[in-house]
């Protein structure tokens, strides 16, 4: 371990601590230029003191206190007492953060029972110690790229606890998520098998995986009615607002209830008791035959014909779902021609998950021909339907199925403010909570972190926060952390396009990283006007981007 001593400690507040450092005198204290050389194995070590972002050590009584620093500052040393006594002011001020404690073996453990007082000495870190730290850490060698300001030390982290956990992928548009995201997912299909579906709403990622990836186009994924719970079911028919409802549910859930249980099919699979939420075919017009006659019934009475019991219940209920069904933007839930049967679920699964013919890692896919509030159901049947699966895998396996989802601009449908976000983001919520028990992840990507489900957010234990400069995102992502991770919040505007810092469970300590550049990118580069308006007028084939427009396929 280096000794090389840097300064002394002047002030512990708790969360931080102040240090001044020394005049450079022989083997110890800082030069002006803040740069020192310490003796290793290898020969002289420079390193950069005072570097926001960097690691330092503190002697306490049981071993080192390692801490991160996170402000520098110089302060006057002119003495305007007019006594004649001379005191030595400290010029140069370093705030650091305190993370863990390294022992006599040099063995690292997150947090400390101790903290050091005043004038106990500081000393600078060597690249071996963080090396070492980092890899008795991570589970393997998974690294997301390079420590920034120690461009030799791989950033390696647990991605046990980074997914098993769930996480955060924050930062500004042009922050570089989607190459973050690109580069996560590209070293996580290098292992030997894995189960990642991205939620892809922006067309990104098509060609970002190569062959290890299964392209899906939603607008031609069927995710059949009959899939749906009941309750999933109600929220497209019933306005709960309107005085009829009561009855609507409760004959919605009988007719329900029969149909599933009648169907031929079903009566074949041999399940004991079927109920309104088993996902088995049913035929959604004989319900709404049943409502139609309903509604329309007359019967005899003392005086010849008059209105049945639910005569005009059911005017308003049918008119929403004939819109819906008239809209062939949910063909794909009403008119399923693909997955029409109880048999068909297996093969429908197989398909979302990668596990056809030639099982595939990662599963994109892409939301971006659908339109947005057809969007949200599809979303919502989908995260329904992932945790269900993990859940009954292990009630019949007794070991989990590991379930990586990448929800990626999660803002736009797991808003905590906006109601048409409700079903999908409740299914969100659902993962976030329980989903560590069945090896369901979710990994959050938004760059609106402040309008996503608190809830989801609450249950992230990792967060890699990206370049944000927004204030009121920062006062947000700040008030997710820890209090002693706080002043960290501050270096969020700073970062560079692709770097991060990466905070939580899955990492040692605060960690600002350079994330790797994924090959191939995915397709979010900026659009360079510059560039484009330099070169020769192109006709413009309007026409075709029309016809595009207007079949809602490229």
């Amino acid at each position: 371990m280096s000794n090389y001593v840097i300064g002394k400690v002047i002030g512990v507040f708790g969360d931080s601590i102040d240090i001044a450092l020394d005049n450079y005198l022989n083997d110890s204290g800082v030069p002006e230029n803040m740069i020192i050389n310490i003796n290793t194995e290898q020969g002289p070590e420079p390193i950069l003191i005072g570097q926001p972002g960097t690691f330092l050590k503190i002697q306490i009584s049981n071993g080192m206190l390692l801490c991160m620093v996170s402000g520098i500052k110089m302060k006057d040393t002119t003495n305007n007492s007019t006594d004649s006594i001379s005191v030595d002011l400290p010029n140069r001020i370093l705030t650091l953060v305190p993370f863990g404690t390294i022992n006599e073996n040099n063995i690292f453990e997150k947090g400390s029972d101790v903290l050091p007082t005043i004038n106990n000495y500081v000393y600078a870190v060597s690249s071996k110690t963080i090396n070492t730290i980092y890899s008795n850490f991570s589970e393997g060698n998974f690294t997301l790229g390079k420590l920034s300001l120690m461009p030799q030390q791989d950033a390696l982290i647990n991605l046990d606890s980074f997914l098993s956990r769930h996480g955060a992928i924050l930062g500004q548009t042009g922050s570089g998520k989607s190459w973050t995201v690109a580069s996560f997912l590209q070293k996580i299909a290098n292992l030997k098998q894995s189960t990642v579906v991205l939620l892809d709403l922006h067309g990104e990622y098509k060609n970002a995986f190569g062959d290890y990836a299964d392209y899906i186009d939603a607008s031609s994924l069927e995710l059949p009615y009959w899939l749906m719970n009941c309750e999933e079911l109600l929220d497209l028919m019933v306005d709960k607002n309107e005085n009829a409802a009561p009855n609507q549910t409760a004959l919605f859930k009988t007719l329900l209830q029969q149909s599933k249980q009648n169907h031929p099919e079903n009566q074949e699979l041999a399940i004991p008791k079927i109920n309104v939420d088993t996902p088995v075919y049913f035929d959604f017009n004989e319900i709404l035959n049943k409502f139609r006659r309903l509604d329309t019934e007359m019967v005899e009475g003392s005086r010849g014909p008059k209105k049945g019991d639910f005569n005009g219940q059911f005017s308003r209920l049918l008119t929403r779902i004939d819109s819906k069904l008239n809209d062939v933007r949910y063909n794909l839930i009403f008119k399923p021609q693909i997955y029409n049967t109880s048999a068909s679920m297996s093969d429908l699964f197989k398909k979302i998950l990668g596990e056809e013919e030639i099982p595939k890692k990662i599963v994109i896919i892409d939301m971006s021909p659908i339109p947005f509030d057809v969007r949200t159901s599809v979303i919502s049947l989908l995260l329904r339907c992932f945790f269900d699966f993990c859940y009954w895998y292990k009630k019949i396996n007794e070991e989990s199925y590991p379930l990586a989802i990448f929800c990626d601009e999660a803002h736009l449908y797991l808003n905590e403010y906006d109601s048409s976000s409700k079903s999908a983001r409740l299914s969100a919520e659902r993962i976030a909570k329980e989903g560590r028990k069945y090896g369901a992840s979710l990994t959050i990507i938004s760059q609106r972190p402040r309008e996503v489900s608190a809830t989801i957010l609450s249950q992230c234990n990792t967060f890699l926060c990206l370049r944000i400069t927004n204030p009121d995102d920062q006062s947000y992502v700040k008030r997710l952390l820890p209090d002693s991770l706080a002043s960290i919040t501050t270096m969020f505007s700073s970062l560079r396009r692709g770097e991060c810092i990466l905070l939580g469970d899955s990492v040692i300590m605060p960690t600002r990283i350079k994330i790797d550049k994924p090959n191939p990118t995915p397709d979010s580069e900026d659009t360079s006007f510059y560039k484009k308006w330099n070169m020769p007028h192109e006709e413009i084939d309007i026409p075709s981007v029309l016809d595009a427009w207007r079949k809602q396929k490229a």
